[in-house]
Formats: structure tokens, C-alpha cells, sequence
């Protein structure tokens, strides 16, 4: 067998969207990389179809926000979700949320400037078409050499470099010698594997039959209205991809049916008729079938013990759709480790830096997935009760209406899945090495519904528009790795104490000078804020501290990763997790990953 040699600065191996924005990440911070991905094109399946307010900050940050809402869903479309009896005679709706479109949102975002706000509204795209827009956009790039139909075999990591055993569709073994590898290779992660990194978790009792199709016959489809999701008292759902022709449908079935044997079609006109009679619809094509079963997984280290490989996406945890968690999450991962890593191969990052990878994004996935679960658990809910009395929920009688009453009132109640913003906006790395904390009997009260901005150590620093109604704080910020120094101080007081010893220690810094901005000052709390290149605070002066009496030295050495902060606790890191102990909430308890039955069993 041929042998190839390759070298480069990063390895980042899997081409989903965790895989691609880590090397768009890198390519944006002047790092080069090597990406490769097993299949020749992107996926199609649809997955993911929201890319939430956190992310599209990120795209923004990346300058592809834009480009995403070009292919996506037109802005004016609602995210409204349907609960349905079904779409055939005498079907009901049970309940609705209505979500508002991007346009909507845009329009709030600049009434309510409190700090409250993202700096960006949502956005609908099926990962299928996100993955097949920014494809092309990464093999265009001189700083990253793409290769698709690579398969990723096995590493072994070095003190000062990683080697990649990767073998191409002609068989030839190509060996890639980096410093650094992200693997990005999905829940059956090969990378995850070679570090020795466990999942912790376990499936829902339940397997889904997916069906992937064209249909025009939008008057039949919006029988009950336009929607974006209809969830039907069955337990099937109907998503709307694209408001024009493109669906995808999932039925429940016992595990181990073998889904071949069902006729699409016929899936199809099932799911859409609820617990009623069957409802056709013209299908035009058919893309593609599968069969899924839902599991939530943790990966139980995200780096090597070496500290030169790292997990992204699905490699490192698994979500249930419920909530649109799994790419969101990844995105965020992603564009994490890529900056840091970037910072460290650039110079002006410590190795402290890439420590805080695992210590930051660990917690927010398992507080993704586990709300993720309990999302689930609102279907789960009014499922149950149709079940328990078929089709009563159709009926027209006092009985009927009680029961449909009963189910609104519970999935208004319960409405987190695409609102829960504290969860999407408001988490915060509170115990990392490259961020200096603070009292934390003082720490406002977080929240998993509702985002409090605050420039609390760790968090996301808010976001408001300036006195002038046009510019975003978000928009003054350094771009790629350069940290940014708020000072609302007439005199720019910290940015002078920090310049110098900025410049000394080959830290990347710009400073914004807000002197006349109140509403801001109020909201961002204190007279000078240290932001990160990924919007969260790294520092903030004391409230009754000055610029002469701080010790910017420490504060940029913490900070930049060339030492930890004193506050950092590697053991608390892991510590009070959501599934830690036992497992997350909608699983059926512990079960290792690779034995779970009809895990990713395909069919096209």
C-alpha cells in the first residue's frame, strides 16, 4: 500500500457543521488546517433545521450570517408549532406555540435595547443545505486543504505533534503529522475512541422512521395552517424544511422494525393523519428513509491526556432533536477550540488556553442535552394521554374538548423547546482557567428560561445598540483573536494600563472607548469589561477598584492561558452535572452507546 506524508499546524477530521466551522474558525484566526471527511459529499439528511440566536452571533463573528439566511427559510416565515389530532375529517388542533419570524424578532431586538436581546435573531436551514452552502466555501480557502472520501483510522499522539493514519477511497494511507487534531467525526467518533474517551447516557425507549420528501400540495399540507412543526397526538411529526416543497415526516415504531419494508408513501399519509384515518397528499419524490433512535450522550473527556486532540459535536455528546440543541451546540464548540487553539499555534496563547476547552463546553452540553430530555418528556406527556383514550381528542363532545383544553394548557405551559434563551444565551464558563471569577455568593441567579445580561466573569457579554440607534457594542469588538477592552471611563483610563502590557506580552488587543454611553455603562455594570474573541468576559474591574491599583500582568497572563486562574478547580469542572450519577432525563437509564439497538440503522 502507497504511503503519503502530510503535515500541517491542524488536523480536523469530519466535515458536518462542527467539522467546517472548526476550520473556518481556524482559517479566520490565520491558521491553517487539513479537513477530512469520510464520504464524498455532504449529508442528506436533514437533522438540525434551526440554527439558534447564540449561533448566528457566531456565523456573524465568522461573516457567513448573512449568506446562512440566503439559502435559509425567508425571513418572514413564522417558527409556529402545531399540536394536532391530524390533518384528516374532523381533525383538531390541540394546542400551539406561536414563534415569531426573524424579520419579527429583528424588529423587537431594537425596541427592547436592554441588554436582553440577542444581537441576532434565529434562523431556519436544514443541516443539508447548510452543509452543502459552506462546503464550497472551505475549498476555496488557501488556508484549508479539504479532502472528502478520506477515512480517519487511528492517531497517535507524541509530546510535541499528533500522528493521523488516514486511508483514501484508492486505498493510499496517507499519514498527517499536526499539532493539534479536532475531531469532528460524529457519535461513532474514531478520534473519540483513540483517546479513550467513554459516552455516558443512554437511548429513549423509542425508534423513529424517517421519511425525507418533496410535496407541493401546500392546500392539503396547511389543511390547519401554515407551521413549521405540526406534532401529532400519534407521536409522529411533520417539519416544514423550506415553506415551498421540502418535508420531512417521523413516525414512532417498535424497535428492530425493519423500515425497507415500509412503503413511504404510506408512512406518510399515516403520520399526517394522526391518530385519524390516513391523509394523502401528492408526494413528488421520496430523498431519503431512515431509521433513528433518539439518545442523549456525554462524552466523558473532551481533550487527551496529552492535551493535543480534542472532541466537537456529536463526537463529544448527543442530543435528542427536542430543542435544536445538538448542532447548535457544536457550533459553539467548534468555534471554541478553534480560536483557542489558533491563539496557542499563533504565540500569543498558553497552554492554559486549550485546558479550558473541556472545563467550559462540557456543562453547557450536558445542561443542553439533559433540557433536552425534559423537552422530550412535554410530548412524551400529552402523548400519553391520547393514547390512553384513542381519538377522544377528535371528538367534538365536552369530553373531547376537556381533553384538548387539557393539552393546550400543558404545552403552553411548557414551551422551553425553541424559548428557553437562558439555556441558549445566558450560560456561563464560571470555572475556567482563562477567566477571572469572582464571588460567587455575589453570581446572579442564572436561569435556564429567561437570559439576564450581566458581565458576570464567563458570561456573554450583552448585547445593545449604542446611543446613535445603529451600532451594535457586538460590532466594535476585535475581530479573530484579538480580546477587547470596554472602558466607559471619560479618560480611557484601563485601556492605557492595558495597552502597554498588552504590547509586551504579544496579547492581541483593541480598546473601545464609551465615555458617553449610560444605557450601556448601566448595563454592562462596571467601568471597564475584558471581552474574549468569543463574546465572553474575561475580566471586569472591581467595583471600587481604579486603573492604577489593578495587576494587568496577571489579568492578561490569566486570560491569554499562560496561567490558570487561581479560582480554577479541574475536579469541579465535572462535578454537579446534569446525568453525572444517573441517567438524563427521557433515557431509559445507563446503557453504553455501541449496544444500543437500531442506533443509526439506515436505510436509502
Amino acid at each position: 500500500m502507497a504511503t503519503v506524508e502530510h503535515e500541517a499546524p491542524v488536523l480536523v477530521v469530519g466535515a458536518g457543521p462542527a467539522g467546517l466551522i472548526a476550520a473556518l474558525q481556524l482559517a479566520s484566526n490565520g491558521t491553517r488546517c487539513m479537513l477530512v471527511e469520510r464520504n464524498f459529499d455532504t449529508t442528506k439528511w436533514p437533522k438540525m433545521d434551526i440554527t439558534n440566536c447564540r449561533s448566528m452571533e457566531i456565523l456573524k463573528r465568522l461573516g457567513i450570517d448573512q449568506g446562512l439566511r440566503d439559502v435559509g427559510v425567508p425571513q418572514d416565515y413564522s417558527f409556529n408549532v402545531n399540536f394536532s389530532t391530524g390533518l384528516s375529517d374532523n381533525g383538531k388542533i390541540m394546542g400551539k406555540w406561536e414563534l415569531p419570524s426573524p424579520n419579527s424578532w429583528r424588529a423587537r431586538i431594537r425596541e427592547q435595547n436592554d441588554g436582553s436581546m440577542p444581537r441576532e435573531p434565529y434562523q431556519r436551514c436544514s443541516q443539508a443545505i447548510f452543509e452543502a452552502w459552506l462546503k464550497p466555501k472551505l475549498q476555496i480557502s488557501s488556508s484549508i486543504e479539504t479532502y472528502f472520501g478520506w477515512k480517519f483510522e487511528s492517531l497517535i499522539e507524541k509530546e510535541s505533534y499528533v500522528e493521523s493514519i488516514v486511508v483514501d477511497a484508492e486505498g493510499i494511507r496517507h499519514i498527517i503529522r499536526s499539532l493539534y487534531v479536532i475531531g469532528c467525526d460524529g457519535a461513532g467518533s474514531k478520534v473519540r475512541t483513540a483517546i479513550g474517551s467513554k459516552l455516558e447516557g443512554g437511548p429513549v425507549p423509542a425508534a423513529m422512521h424517517l421519511i425525507h420528501f418533496k410535496s407541493r400540495d401546500l392546500t392539503r399540507l396547511h389543511q390547519q395552517g401554515q407551521f413549521w412543526h405540526i406534532f401529532f397526538a400519534s407521536g409522529s411529526v411533520i417539519i416544514s424544511q423550506d415553506e415551498k416543497d421540502t418535508w420531512t415526516v417521523h413516525n414512532p415504531v417498535p424497535l428492530g422494525t425493519d423500515v425497507s419494508k415500509i412503503d413511504p408513501c404510506t408512512a406518510i399519509y399515516t403520520a399526517l393523519g394522526g391518530e385519524l384515518t390516513p391523509f394523502e397528499i401528492k408526494v413528488d419524490e421520496v430523498l431519503v428513509t431512515s431509521l433513528w433512535r433518539p439518545n442523549i450522550y456525554l462524552a466523558n473527556n473532551y481533550t487527551s491526556s496529552g492535551g493535543r486532540v480534542f472532541i466537537s459535536g456529536d463526537a463529544a455528546h448527543q442530543n435528542i432533536p427536542t430543542g435544536g440543541y445538538g448542532m447548535n451546540t457544536a457550533v459553539g464548540d467548534s468555534f471554541d477550540i478553534g480560536w483557542k487553539i489558533a491563539a496557542v499555534v499563533r504565540g500569543h496563547g498558553g497552554p492554559h488556553l486549550l485546558d479550558s476547552y473541556e472545563a467550559e463546553r462540557r456543562p453547557v452540553a450536558a445542561r443542553n442535552i439533559e433540557r433536552s430530555g425534559v423537552h422530550q418528556m412535554v410530548h412524551h406527556t400529552y402523548r400519553q394521554w391520547c393514547l390512553a383514550v384513542p381519538k377522544m381528542a377528535s371528538l367534538d363532545s365536552d369530553d373531547g374538548a376537556a381533553l384538548r383544553a387539557k393539552i393546550s394548557e400543558h404545552v403552553a405551559a411548557h414551551n422551553g423547546e425553541n424559548t428557553d434563551h437562558g439555556i441558549e444565551l445566558g450560560y456561563r464558563y464560571n470555572n475556567s482557567p482563562s477567566v477571572i471569577s469572582e464571588d460567587p455568593k455575589a453570581e446572579p441567579t442564572w436561569n435556564y428560561k429567561h437570559y439576564v445580561p450581566s458581565t458576570w466573569p464567563g458570561a456573554r457579554a450583552p448585547h445593545l445598540f449604542l446611543s446613535d440607534g445603529q451600532t451594535s457594542i457586538f460590532d466594535l469588538f476585535g475581530t479573530g483573536n484579538e480580546y477587547t477592552l470596554v472602558d466607559f471611563t471619560p479618560e480611557a483610563a484601563y485601556f492605557q494600563a492595558f495597552s502597554t502590557v498588552a504590547s509586551v506580552q504579544g496579547v492581541p488587543l483593541k480598546s473601545v472607548h464609551l465615555p458617553k454611553e449610560r444605557a450601556a455603562r448601566k448595563v454592562w455594570e462596571r467601568d471597564a469589561v475584558l471581552v474574549r474573541p468569543d463574546d465572553h468576559v474575561a475580566w471586569r474591574c472591581p467595583e471600587s477598584a481604579s486603573a492604577d491599583t489593578i495587576d494587568v500582568a496577571e489579568i492578561l497572563s490569566i486570560v491569554a492561558g499562560k496561567k490558570p486562574s487561581a479560582t480554577f478547580n479541574s475536579e469541579r469542572a465535572q462535578q454537579n452535572l446534569p446525568g453525572s450519577e444517573n441517567a438524563f432525563t427521557g433515557t431509559v437509564g445507563m446503557e453504553a452507546h455501541e449496544k444500543v439497538q437500531d442506533l443509526a440503522a439506515f436505510q436509502h
